[in-house]
């Protein structure tokens, strides 16, 4: 396997399932039923990017306003608005549909703290850009090609509605890694879990393991299975 240069996600539990961390500057799509944790999940990697190893992030929010954004850090302790005072964070609140200035707006904000990661939340919006599949998959090849340009290891979340929950092709043919987050009953409970299912140069488990949402934001529990 060649070895990468690798971002460490700071998230407890999940760097043990890549090899260390994430790729440098690669694109990972994160899919997850409703409920499942991808938000947290995305909140908790951009806060522990900017608080333990001094990489600046850009949050860009598709669906939620900057306020929501900060009042749902501020639940698990995750200071984001001290982070957007020293500029290791910015939020980046898009309620247009125009996709070359969105490309345009996340550029900027990059450019404007020296941003080191990348959260595009919720991907599944971009379903509202693009009148046809034809001119979406060319639109976000575009995107995933502009994403790796800024160097930033960006992340963008999708939701599994069901089994034909893509993203255009975004995972398939422009992702370097895909994260699994699953929110599942079985018997009477539900149960949280995650897998990887590819991430380009590195070696993974094919298991799934149990997810733990605490006061401080999703632990993954590395040394279990699942389905022990």
């Amino acid at each position: 396997m060649v070895e990468l240069d690798r971002i460490k996600t700071g998230i407890p539990g999940l760097d043990d399932l890549v090899d260390g961390g994430f790729p440098k500057g690669n694109l990972i799509v994160v899919s997850g039923d409703p409920g499942s944790g991808k938000t947290i999940l995305c909140m908790e990697y951009l806060y522990y990017g900017a608080e333990k190893y001094d990489e600046p992030g850009v949050y860009v929010s598709l669906e939620e306003s900057k306020e929501g954004v900060i009042k749902l850090a501020s639940l698990f302790g995750w200071d984001f608005e001290e982070l957007i005072k020293k500029k290791k964070l910015d939020i980046v609140a898009v309620d247009l549909y125009d996709f070359e200035q969105l490309k345009d707006i996340i550029e900027d904000s990059v450019s404007r703290i020296k941003a080191k990661r990348i959260v595009i939340d919720p991907g599944v919006i971009f379903r509202l850009y693009f009148k046809n599949e034809l001119d979406a998959r060319k639109q976000l090849l575009g995107l995933g090609k502009m994403l790796k340009k800024t160097n930033c290891t960006a992340v963008v979340t999708n939701e599994l509605l069901d089994k034909e929950s893509t993203l255009f092709g975004l995972e398939e043919y422009v992702a370097d890694g895909v994260v699994l987050l699953f929110h599942k009953k079985v018997n009477e409970h539900f149960l949280r879990s995650i897998a990887v299912l590819k991430m380009r140069g590195t070696k993974i488990s094919e298991k799934v393991f149990p997810v733990s949402l605490s006061k401080k934001g999703i632990i993954i529990l590395s040394k279990q299975e699942v389905f022990d």
